[in-house]
């Protein structure tokens, strides 16, 4: 495998080129500044998917990303936060995304994974409606497909994970596929036959549903 790391699609020889590309969009977008373009989103939202507090960060889904002012230990900086769904803003660390992925982490990726075509075949439903599609989140209609978007309602992807994995010996019990984290854009649990079970768990518990990928964030503040 190639050293360096992998964001996404693109492989980067350092973690400090990454770092360059964050500190390009900060400069580019400036403070308070939502970020716009597709490919810095894009990048972003994969970066943002290697951080060890992933779900937690994610909340309610991410709506976009935005460049803030923070001061820690009085003195101030510039960084990255994601906008939700719901309007929160949370901070986060891109040098945290650069860290080796736990062991929890990856399983949480790998379990993600696992149900892509599960997405997939949400995302087709939702766009081979007769009816136009909806954002279950705000009301509004969903234009076209590349504002498509599907999410967990409750119970959320991590709840659900978490009670998988609860009744399947716990996170440890968990194996991932040897090198699959290394370099290459997904991560895939070793042992097949707890896959499918996940999928099926998976299938039969979870809600999904279609939301805007940029939700209007001054209509859920007046709600």
């Amino acid at each position: 495998m190639p050293r360096g790391i992998t964001i996404g699609t693109t492989h980067y020889t350092t973690k400090e080129d990454v770092r360059d590309v964050c500190r390009s969009i900060v400069q580019r977008y400036g403070i308070g500044g939502d970020v716009t373009e597709p490919d810095d989103d894009t990048f972003l939202r994969h970066l943002l998917e290697r951080h060890p507090e992933y779900d937690l960060k994610r909340g309610a889904g991410i709506a976009h990303f935005r460049v803030i002012a923070h001061t820690d230990y009085g003195r101030r900086s510039v960084g990255l936060a994601l906008v939700r769904l719901d309007g929160q803003l949370a901070d986060f660390s891109w040098n945290a995304c650069l860290t080796p992925l736990s062991h929890r982490t990856q399983v949480l990726a790998a379990l993600r994974h696992a149900i892509d075509d599960q997405i997939a075949a949400a995302r087709k439903r939702a766009l081979n409606s007769v009816q136009q599609p909806l954002c279950s989140v705000t009301g509004a209609p969903i234009p076209c497909a590349s504002e498509l978007h599907i999410d967990h309602a409750d119970p959320t992807f991590l709840a659900l994970a978490e009670e998988f994995i609860g009744a399947n010996g716990g996170v440890d019990a968990f194996r991932i596929l040897p090198d699959a984290g290394a370099g290459v854009t997904y991560i895939e649990l070793e042992d097949k036959a707890l896959e499918a079970s996940w999928q099926d768990h998976h299938l039969k518990h979870a809600t999904l549903r279609p939301v805007l990928k940029r939700v209007n964030l001054s209509n859920l503040r007046r709600k």
